[in-house]
């Protein structure tokens, strides 16, 4: 498995896959695990091309991101098989891509958050799936009436997913804080790791909302998580691959497919919100905006130009 270059802990993105790996295979005796962290496309050719001459039809890699489309155009793979994630592109001849449509789920978070102050923390502008998220939410806060929208772009490099203490900072110095102490604001970081620097400031002032795994771990102050499943199209291509099943050349996976969801946190609605009359929606009210927003939704993510 290569993981991405911008990072591992509390990213949303390589740990999921990680962890979905790792639980896939712990019950096949005699399968190995190798886990590359090439620091720059440079690294990770090097480390691909090793890979190549030592494929054989045994074994699979899976390259976490478009940012390794590089790697793999106008390959011919040799022996073995190859999972190119996040990728809209058709190879063929073992190397297997699959895209995660996030546009239509971020979209119904956004709806559901309506009327609600949003700060959104977006890492860097420029990156595909970073905009795409950040889009969905913004174009379904506005689409549906809302009306408190600021945005804070944290770097101009990929350094701001990887943050976390200078955000913490941050949200002190921002006058968007002041929009918390009445709990009529909410945080969206989309921002990779740098999320847990408004995670463990988020028990002070604010609520906040998870992006990509379950975040309530994190923080109780967190109402819903945007779950983006990655690990779980891992855990299906790895059960073909140890059932010796071919992987399709391409296959696309997002709310329709169940890949990409909205998971309420129960502990904030029973431990916090019942107990904060200031708080205005219980986790009826929420539910039932999702169930009002879903259709359109699925529109909104069969319609995007990913």
């Amino acid at each position: 498995m290569f993981a991405t270059t911008t990072g591992m802990a509390g990213d949303g993105y390589n740990e999921p896959i990680l962890k979905a790996l790792m639980e896939s295979v712990s019950a096949q005796p005699g399968i190995t695990v190798h886990l590359l962290k090439p620091n720059n496309l440079t690294e990770a050719r090097s480390q691909f091309n090793d890979w190549l001459a030592g494929s054989d039809e045994s074994k699979a890699l899976i390259l976490c991101g478009p940012e390794f489309e590089p790697l793999v155009d106008g390959v011919t793979l040799p022996k073995g098989r190859i999972l190119l994630l996040d990728s809209d592109k058709t190879y063929g001849g073992g190397i297997s891509t699959a895209l995660l449509k996030r546009y239509g789920g971020a979209w119904l978070a956004g709806a559901i958050m309506k009327d609600f102050e949003l700060v959104l923390l977006k890492g860097l502008d420029g990156d595909r799936i970073i905009d795409e998220i950040s889009q969905g939410i913004e174009d379904g806060y506005r689409d549906n009436g809302g009306a408190g929208f600021q945005k804070c772009v944290l770097s101009t490099g990929y350094e701001g997913l990887n943050m976390a203490d200078e955000l913490y900072s941050i949200l002190f110095e921002q006058e968007v804080v002041k929009l918390f102490y009445s709990y009529e604001g909410l945080i969206v970081p989309v921002c990779g790791s740098s999320r847990l620097g408004a995670f463990n400031f988020s028990w002070r002032y604010y609520a906040t909302i998870g992006i990509g795994d379950d975040c309530s771990p994190y923080t109780d102050i967190l109402p819903f998580s945007l779950i983006l499943d990655l690990g779980g199209i891992v855990r299906e291509y790895v059960s073909e691959w140890v059932q010796n099943s071919s992987w399709p050349a391409h296959a696309d996976y997002g709310m329709s497919t169940g890949h990409v969801y909205i998971s309420f946190n129960g502990r904030f609605f029973q431990n916090f919100a019942s107990k904060n009359e200031s708080w205005p929606f219980s986790l009826d009210a929420w539910t039932a905006l999702e169930n009002q927003y879903k259709d359109n939704a699925l529109e909104k993510e069969a319609g995007y130009a990913y």
